[in-house]
């Protein structure tokens, strides 16, 4: 029996992955040529249809995705093998996908990554940034950084944020000839600027608590977008009054383009974690990433 090379399975298993031949072959940095080349060829070796192709997308045959099912445990322990190795050299190596949510992405991450690469030279870093449910072992992600609600309970999390608070915020633009609401009820006579969930779907109500009393306000939707960037650069642009945490928009804040309203309330989030699925040996490379994240907490989210 044909015993298939590892390039050729890192191959199909990346395409399996990406479900795109062009993302796929960039990902290894192989020509698209090339790259198909050596998938038909595996198939052809092993005498097997692994993908169904069309001129606009890829797809998993039956028997490609029971070979990847049987595959992904396999390379999972090549790859722990290889980063084993990491210990007899100078330096952490090796090759990170990380997962991250969209504000946590650009709030915790981006301005931060720079001083890991620099001190972490050796380790590739891929950041996936997305607010889908995403499952990291199937997708062969390293580790996720999310809110604490949607992390799986099989994951191990490690806090990187402590709870938090949203609060309501508009702009003295779309105040202006507005009664500025005084309580919750109010918000009834005002455009609202909600978020749907990328992670379900749901458009769900606003959650307000002051002091010992908690309310569940099923806000209008005047507007509706599933990134909280467009959400606040719409309520700074007079769209209305939306909920957003602080720390996504000090600048704004500090120049008076956003102010608070109905102060004293706000709504709670549980924090946010960085997780990965549970392994017996962690690669290096992930560790130091984990150490530097808890080592470099971002202090953003609680201002």
């Amino acid at each position: 029996m044909y015993r298939p090379e590892m390039r050729e399975l890192v191959a199909f298993v990346e395409v399996a992955r990406q479900l795109n031949f062009t993302r796929a072959a960039a990902s290894l940095g192989v020509s698209v040529p090339t790259f198909s080349q050596a998938l038909r060829g595996l198939e052809e070796k092993l005498g097997v249809r692994l993908l169904a192709r069309t001129t606009r997308s890829v797809s998993l045959t039956e028997a490609g995705a029971e070979f990847l099912e049987s595959l992904s445990p396999l390379l999972d322990s090549f790859d722990a093998a290889l980063d084993g190795l990491n210990k007899f050299r100078t330096g952490t190596g090796g090759r990170l996908r990380i997962l991250g949510s969209r504000a946590a992405s650009t709030i915790m991450v981006g301005p931060i990554i720079g001083r890991f690469l620099a001190s972490h030279p050796n380790v590739e870093l891929e950041m996936l940034v997305d607010d889908l449910h995403v499952d990291l072992v199937e997708n062969r992600i390293d580790a996720g950084i999310q809110v604490g609600e949607r992390i799986e309970k099989d994951m191990i999390a490690v806090k990187l944020v402590d709870p938090f608070e949203e609060i309501l915020m508009a702009s003295p633009s779309y105040l202006a000839g507005r009664t500025k609401p005084s309580e919750p009820a109010d918000l009834e006579n005002h455009r609202c600027v909600r978020l749907r969930s990328s992670w379900d779907g749901t458009l769900s109500s606003w959650v307000l608590t002051k002091n010992d009393i908690k309310i569940e306000h099923s806000a209008g939707a005047h507007f509706v977008a599933n990134d909280l960037r467009v959400m606040a650069a719409a309520i700074i642009g007079g769209a209305g009054i939306g909920l957003l945490p602080k720390a996504l928009v000090p600048e704004a804040l500090a120049r008076g383009e956003l102010v608070h309203v109905l102060e004293g309330w706000s709504s709670r989030v549980s924090g946010i974690y960085l997780f990965y699925p549970s392994r017996r040996q962690i690669p290096a490379a992930l560790s130091a990433f984990i150490n530097f994240m808890k080592t470099n907490k971002s202090r953003a989210f609680e201002a």
